[in-house]
């Protein structure tokens, strides 16, 4: 398989850090289950990260960072959260406080932040209030401006190193009346408040995350310079909603639930080849076998959808508004839901928290939980996909897209995986998609590919390259009908319908096609860079029949010979310790001990 240089940093950061499954190392399983226990913050592995300078990919390269990929990003914080969400949200919190900074702040206000993380400093992000959760707009602290400055008065709850950091943004009202333009965003560094003006709620205890540093803070007119506003003042929402874009798809839905995904699968993997059962096995039990491959092939498909999202930052940025929120719905209810699938393969060993694998698929099930609520939740996420439906239908069936305006060169950008990616530009990103997304609308230029291809086969097998025709021209046929559908409700019908259950299903299903479509072209620009596995299409096939067999008619069954040979790639990458990803990184080395050997 062809070396993409992109991926090398998170290998680098891989071997650093070392088998997690060996108990003598600092970051391993062992010892996250034992700060889990204490409730205890996990101050020396976060020291370890630091130590390796991780912190210097929370900052832009122009501001004297290495942040230049969101691809490179992905794969970095995936290494981290595959060890111990706790760890990975800890330190990756301070990514979250500096987005504001980054997409608006001024010049002295992007130099001191990055001067505060290269200090090892951490960053908060003061958004949510006990009384209004997701409902930001109804949020009650507020700011007045006066004679030298502001003053500062509310709470803020739910946020991440509140009593850590040594400064946070901080969502406030500027307008009496509220509204969209009624917020802004205010820099505060804790040592430039009078000590009295602030204090911190006790740390919460939480269901999983234990070590995390999750309190609140209140400020009691704590008096701000005029120099923290981010300005222009009135943007706070706006801002907040740009910078989610990012989040979203990286810190609060794709890395950490792909990285936990991951080792769910290979603790898993290990009990049903290592655990005999009925004179063989678990292995061996057919139900268990495809029940595994199923999870693998879940993995693949959140996999593609993820890569292609972080680089879609960079070469769709306009269009992040829908394609975050989709990955934020999407991988993590994913993750979720093949959690639970292997916890009935585990079975009482899942409810353990110790014994098998020193218990970290239980704080697995435990940690994962938060992620579909982090950065919005799961019915915020739908809803916000909801909204713009109208006008993407509408876009799609005005359009000529196979005729529009650099879309074949945006879409290669996207999904070369071979391809340098632009110039990440914050300036690109807008609250609305104005109808767009190029990957579900690329259907089309896929098929043509598709015919192009079975013309000239090469080396795809003509039984897997008719199947995937078939599932692309049936995946086609869903798109035009929920179009149809659409259309007929028309767009202020839709609209006000938007919160409703149906269009929350039409949502889950926008999503489930945007992600074969994502499978599908990841499949069509790499096939021949990513491996023999990846190539012989075999694994595109079983996503596409998983992501439709939800909601769409009965599909044919798949022929036995693709699920082993999917199952035995699955066995090679456990086996050569290797990501379960389109992209197998190869991982830290099982040490003498033994990953899991216990």
């Amino acid at each position: 398989m062809l070396a993409l240089g992109q991926y090398a940093t998170a290998e680098a950061l891989e071997q650093y850090l070392g088998d997690p499954g060996n108990p003598e190392n600092l970051f391993s399983f062992r010892n996250s289950i034992e700060l889990d226990e204490r409730d205890e913050y996990p101050e020396a592995i976060c020291a370890l990260l630091n130590d390796w300078k991780v912190y210097e990919y929370y900052i832009p390269e122009d501001l004297g960072g290495k942040l230049r990929s969101w691809e490179e990003m992905l794969a970095i914080a995936r290494t981290i959260a595959r060890r111990d969400l706790t760890a990975a949200i800890a330190h990756g919190c301070t990514y979250l406080g500096a987005s504001p900074v980054w997409l608006s702040g001024s010049t002295a206000q992007k130099h001191r932040v990055a001067e505060l993380i290269k200090n090892q400093q951490q960053i908060s992000f003061g958004l949510t209030e006990k009384d209004h959760g997701s409902d930001i707009l109804s949020s009650e602290t507020q700011v007045e401006k006066t004679e030298g400055g502001y003053w500062l008065a509310g709470e803020k709850w739910l946020i991440g190193n509140a009593s850590r950091s040594k400064a946070l943004a901080v969502f406030a009202r500027t307008h009496a009346k509220g509204g969209p333009r009624g917020f802004s965003l205010f820099l505060v560094e804790k040592d430039q408040l009078d000590p009295t003006s602030y204090g911190y709620l006790p740390k919460i205890k939480t269901h999983g995350l234990r070590g995390a540093n999750i309190c609140g803070i209140t400020f009691h007119n704590s008096h701000l310079s005029p120099d923290t506003l981010i300005e222009p003042q009135g943007t706070g929402l706006e801002i907040i909603l740009k910078a989610f874009q990012i989040t979203r798809t990286l810190h609060a839905g794709a890395a950490p639930s792909l990285g936990q995904a991951d080792t769910a699968l290979r603790v898993t993997l290990n009990f049903a080849l290592s655990r005999e059962l009925y004179g063989g096995t678990v292995w061996d039990i057919d139900h268990v076998r495809q029940s595994l491959i199923d999870v693998f092939a879940d993995i693949l498909i959140c996999d593609c959808m993820s890569i292609t999202a972080v680089r879609a930052l960079h070469a769709a940025t306009e269009q992040m508004s829908l394609i975050s929120a989709i990955i934020k719905y999407f991988v993590p209810t994913t993750v979720e839901d093949l959690i639970h699938r292997l916890s009935a393969i585990l079975g009482a060993r899942f409810y353990l928290r110790e014994e098998h694998c020193w218990g970290i698929f239980q704080k697995i099930v435990r940690d994962h939980g938060i992620i579909s609520v982090f950065d919005g939740s799961t019915a915020v996420n739908l809803h916000g996909i909801a909204l713009q439906l109208p006008s993407l239908a509408a876009y799609r069936s005005q359009t000529d897209i196979k005729s529009s305006e650099g879309i074949k060169e945006r879409l290669a950008s996207i999904f070369d995986l071979q391809q340098t990616l632009p110039d990440f530009d914050p300036q690109k990103l807008e609250i609305y998609n104005r109808g767009r997304d190029d990957i579900l609308q690329s259907i089309e230029i896929a098929i043509a590919d598709l015919y192009h291809l079975k013309s000239n086969p090469g080396d795809v097998p003509s039984d897997v390259l008719e199947q995937i025709i078939t599932l692309t021209g049936e995946i086609q046929t869903v798109i035009e009908a929920q179009e149809a559908h659409l259309a007929k409700m028309g767009s202020t019908t839709a609209a006000k319908a938007s919160k409703s259950r149906e269009m929350f299903t039409i949502s889950k299903q926008y999503c489930a096609l945007h992600a074969a479509v994502a499978c599908l072209q990841m499949w069509l620009h790499n096939r021949q860079t990513l491996g023999a596995f990846f190539q012989q299409g075999e694994w595109l096939v079983v996503c596409l029949h998983r992501l439709m067999a939800s909601f769409y008619r009965p599909l044919d069954t798949i022929p036995p010979s693709y699920l082993e040979n999917i199952g035995q790639e699955m066995l090679r990458l456990y086996a050569e310790d290797k990501l379960f990803s389109i992209v197998p990184l190869q991982l830290a080395k099982k040490g003498t001990l033994g990953s899991f050997d216990m």
